[in-house]
């Protein structure tokens, strides 16, 4: 394939693309939102016309080769894009660092190293830290080795050096998840070496082979356990955390006669944490030892606070991000975990989620009950090895009794394995009927996932956001843009205390990061395996 050549077919896939990604925008799909798009481009490029197309598709095209015609063009096209379609941007920046590094690598054909390198791998960010230097940090929207090569191959080269995302590759050679693809990787850096003239010297390719870069790499890459995910979800963070793990048990001491006597006394539930740090193979305990004291339903909120501020003084020293991760029984799956106050004693609104960024909830349920297991595993590996099919399923009773909804839902997901999700047609409240019911069918069933709004029944408001966020995003990132979602809305940028973004409840329950990974595996904590 000759020079000129590659290079086209690099830039018209990534045309393409672009165009793709419009194309699957809600906001522009209206013809309005497409002129106000194109209005604020042709301000923005000072006079460019933009004409309107019998199509939208053609309009996208018109506008990505006219600002990929002009220097720095698809960086304000993606800039203008965020303003009309705020959830685009992360999509298209990968194509604008591919765009850009065409320019860097050509002559050779990429389709071989695209493909392999287009996975999620867990420690992406510890490798980049590496090749770059601990002060250095992808952004957000590299989450595969693809999109990190790209987005190096546009940073500066050190004198006499190699390129970044050549020692990058150097690096992800020796990851197990590549072991396929050493031969493509070597080839590539071998080919562009030897073109540029950087094979040998103290700072070439030879001598980084032959040094120590290997052992350091290897360390690196195997500082904690790790599952490559579904659709670009990775098992662990692309970067190093600390992971608190915090389980809510039901209290199970049979009530005597004297205390029935008494009354219906509160529910009472036992709090316990495990924490898992990047470089240790194990969940450890607080210091300190779990509390002995039950707690009631309506104190778990100021528990979680008590435990959270205890953690935090464990942490003085260290400087990750801290990830939280709750395992509640079914009766408090509904519970706005993420709103509690992190310290109740200061008087006014200052919610978890301000102050630890990820949050998840996980059914305890179903990770106690080994024989939800199966179901439970074989629709996740169906997802992660056809996430092309994955499906989401919209609950509705439409007029029919509470039993005969049931029966047909039972029906209808237990035989379709792509159903991967389930959005609850009520809020699963205790001894509220279908919403609970519904969420124990999921359960039983195996769905992974399962979303629901805490408040009200599916309002149009609700269903629009749930879709928007899976049109723009797909179900994968979903978690991620509820948190930002949330996060927009605990700040006013949103709206009022109304918003149905702040009651939106995603239960994500993945099995291979709950099950599976020996002592580091949340279950040994919160039980489901010996």
């Amino acid at each position: 394939m000759s020079e000129r050549f590659a290079e086209i077919r690099a830039r018209r896939r990534v045309l393409g693309e672009m165009v793709n990604v419009l194309g699957d925008s809600a906001a522009l799909a209206d013809a309005r939102g497409r002129h106000q798009w194109r209005r604020e481009l042709s301000e923005a490029f000072g006079g460019l016309e933009l004409e309107p197309y019998p199509t939208a598709h053609q309009e996208f095209f018109e506008a990505v080769r006219a600002c990929g015609e002009r220097p720095g063009g698809l960086e304000t096209l993606v800039e203008i894009t965020g303003f009309v379609a705020p959830a685009l941007p992360h999509r298209l920046r990968p194509l604008v660092d591919e765009w850009d590094a065409a320019d860097l690598y050509r002559g050779r054909d990429w389709s071989a190293l695209r493909q392999a390198l287009d996975i999620g791998i867990p420690e992406l960010n510890a490798i980049v830290a590496e090749v770059c230097g601990d002060r250095f940090r992808l952004p957000p929207h590299c989450t595969t080795a693809w999109h990190a090569f790209l987005h190096l191959a546009c940073r500066n080269t050190p004198p006499g050096g190699l390129p970044p995302s050549m020692v990058l590759l150097e690096h992800l050679a020796l990851h197990a998840d590549l072991a396929a693809s050493v031969g493509e990787l070597y080839a590539w850096n071998e080919h562009f070496a030897h073109e540029w003239d950087l094979a040998d010297g103290e700072e070439g390719l030879i001598a980084m082979r032959a040094g120590p870069a290997g052992g350091r790499t290897a360390d690196v890459l195997h500082c904690g356990p790790g599952v490559r995910g579904v659709d670009g979800m990775d098992a662990e963070p692309e970067r190093p955390v600390i992971r608190l793990y915090v389980k809510v048990a039901p209290d199970l001491t049979p009530v005597d006669a004297k205390g029935r006597k008494q009354g219906r006394r509160e529910a009472r539930y036992t709090l316990a944490a495990r924490v898992r740090y990047a470089e240790s193979s194990g969940l450890h305990r607080e210091p300190q030892g779990e509390p002995g004291e039950l707690v009631t339903r309506s104190r778990i909120p100021v528990a979680v606070a008590e435990l959270l501020t205890r953690m935090a003084e464990l942490w003085q020293s260290r400087a990750e991000d801290v990830v939280l991760e709750f395992f509640l029984p079914t009766e408090l799956l509904n519970e706005p975990v993420e709103w509690w106050n992190r310290n109740p004693q200061l008087g006014y609104a200052n919610p978890i989620l301000s102050k630890y960024h990820e949050i998840f909830i996980h059914s305890l349920e179903r990770v106690q009950r080994r024989e939800l297991h199966h179901a439970w595993r074989m629709r996740w590996a169906r997802w992660r090895s056809r996430p092309e099919q994955a499906d989401v399923h919209w609950c509705d009773a439409e007029g029919r009794s509470t039993d005969e909804h049931l029966a047909l839902l039972d029906a209808r997901i237990g035989r379709r394995n792509e159903v991967v999700a389930m959005v609850l047609s009520e809020p699963p409240r205790p001894r509220s009927g279908l919403g609970l019911r519904e969420l124990r069918l999921g359960l039983d069933l195996g769905v992974p996932v399962l979303i629901h709004h805490r408040a009200d029944s599916l309002s149009e408001a609700f269903r629009s956001v749930v879709r928007e966020g899976l049109a723009e995003d797909g179900l994968s990132k979903l978690p991620e843009r509820a948190r930002q979602w949330k996060s927009d809305c605990a700040a006013g940028g949103i709206g009022s205390q109304d918003d149905p973004v702040r009651d939106l409840s995603v239960i994500w329950d993945n099995p291979e990061l709950l099950l599976d990974g020996g002592p580091c595996a949340p279950a040994t904590f919160v039980g489901g395996i010996d």
